[in-house]
């Protein structure tokens, strides 16, 4: 296996394209935000700008360390490459957050807003596809 293929294969597996920060186009809210939960929000944008822009570079790297046939030297070469790279550039600092109000949790990933915001938007029909269940 290459390098480009262990990449390659890597990408597909992980199928990381959700951390590219593409917003959702299917609601614009503008709602009544603390200034704490917009500056969360920015803070969560910029660190996927981030991990998109290191991606490539960061499992290249990682397929490095991890490869046991290459020798010690490399992958501790590797190692150190990686962690010159900035903090934020690690997929696991990035929080999935509410648009709207900028809560960590409950947030549906498709919608990017919190459980209580989707459900209010969905009772007045500002989200398009969706209808209350009845039977």
């Amino acid at each position: 296996l290459t390098l480009c293929s262990l990449e390659t294969m890597a990408l597909r597996i992980l199928n990381l394209g959700h951390l590219a920060g593409r917003s959702s186009s299917r609601c614009h809210i503008s709602t009544g935000t603390t200034l704490q939960g917009k500056a969360l929000v920015r803070r969560d944008k910029k660190r996927r700008e981030c991990v998109a822009a290191h991606e490539r570079e960061r499992l290249q790297l990682r397929a490095i360390t991890r490869n046991k046939i290459l020798p010690e030297i490399v992958q501790q070469k590797a190692r150190n490459m990686m962690s010159e790279q900035p903090k934020d550039a690690c997929v696991t600092r990035v929080r999935n957050r509410c648009v709207a109000t900028g809560r960590p949790r409950g947030v549906l990933r498709e919608y990017r807003l919190c459980r209580m915001k989707f459900r209010q938007l969905a009772d007045f029909g500002m989200l398009s596809g969706l209808t209350r269940s009845s039977w």
